[in-house]
């Protein structure tokens, strides 16, 4: 990944927040020799509703909002990768904010 300049790096945190915002590593070859980094925000509730529309009736169109919402940098080599594409949705899959919460008797 080339270098954030400072003028990316703060047009990113103004429009997304910071705490929304992550580095993902994605390896490019099976040795993880080498990786992409690339800068994905959290999903938001538009994000995983759109998602979870098509998550059982076409998974390749549901990975795809995605990638096309959440991933903001080194969009097109992503999409263009078939392992780089299937990694990027699994770590962006791992940031899908679920807090663990716990059941009570009445």
């Amino acid at each position: 990944m080339a270098k954030l300049t400072k003028e990316q790096k703060e047009a990113f945190i103004k429009k997304y927040g910071e705490t929304n915002l992550r580095r993902v590593e994605l390896p490019m070859d099976d040795l993880n020799t080498k990786s992409l980094e690339v800068i994905v925000r959290v999903p938001d509730r538009a994000t995983m509703s759109q998602y979870m529309k098509y998550a059982d009736v076409n998974p390749k169109k549901a990975q795809e909002i995605l990638i096309k919402q959440c991933l903001l940098t080194d969009k097109e080599q992503v999409m263009d990768d078939d392992a780089l594409f299937m990694t990027a949705v699994s770590q962006i899959a791992e940031l899908i904010p679920i807090r663990e919460g716990r059941i009570k008797k009445f």
